[in-house]
């Protein structure tokens, strides 16, 4: 009954009839309302431990600040030390104006070549087929082959990247026709070569 009593006290539940009949009941009751009306309050060793901690505090403020004034120059000196440097004039000393150096155009150094890359735009060689045909096809994709492009043709690139079915495709136009071909196979054999622009 004791058990019962704490945990309704805990709850906040109260059973009239166990507290009216129930000696243990009533003695667990009180005794966890007790306790849990005492938790909350602050001791008077917590007050001092606060109260000391203020006033470290307040000290360690005041002697930070006081080191800071005693260190920082005061406003008179400041201003004193900025008439006393504005009143300095320097005088302009001749120098003679250095001349710009004039490079040989041998010695101009050229422009870099663009680099080559696929790109929408840009032309392409096929190559590696080893005299077969490159085939173009409806989409990218392994789908309907529309057209058959002759090895070391030229082909302009008109749309892509695409990745699909394990290939990367771009969408060309050359004079046999016009579709999308594959980059090159999963093996790492290139298919098409880009050109360096006109």
């Amino acid at each position: 009954m004791y058990e019962r009593g704490a945990r309704d006290a805990e709850f906040d539940e109260l059973d009239l009839f166990y507290y009216q009949h129930y000696y243990y009941y009533r003695q667990g009751y009180n005794q966890a309302r007790k306790q849990s009306t005492t938790r909350g309050t602050v001791s008077p060793a917590m007050v001092v431990v606060f109260v000391v901690l203020i006033a470290l505090s307040l000290v360690a403020g005041g002697v930070w600040w006081f080191s800071e004034r005693s260190t920082r120059p005061s406003q008179a000196g400041v201003e004193a030390t900025l008439i006393a440097t504005a009143t300095v004039v320097e005088r302009p000393t001749s120098r003679p104006i250095p001349q710009p150096t004039v490079l040989p155009p041998a010695a101009l150094v050229p422009e870099p070549e663009p680099e080559l890359v696929l790109a929408v735009g840009r032309t392409a060689r096929i190559v590696n087929l080893n005299g077969t045909m490159l085939r173009a096809r409806a989409s990218p994709g392994l789908t309907e082959v529309v057209a058959r492009l002759p090895d070391a043709s030229e082909v302009t690139l008109v749309e892509g990247p695409v990745e699909a079915d394990g290939y990367v495709w771009w969408r060309v136009e050359a004079a046999a026709g016009t579709g999308w071909v594959a980059q090159g196979s999963p093996e790492g054999t290139v298919f098409l070569e880009p050109l360096p622009l006109n």
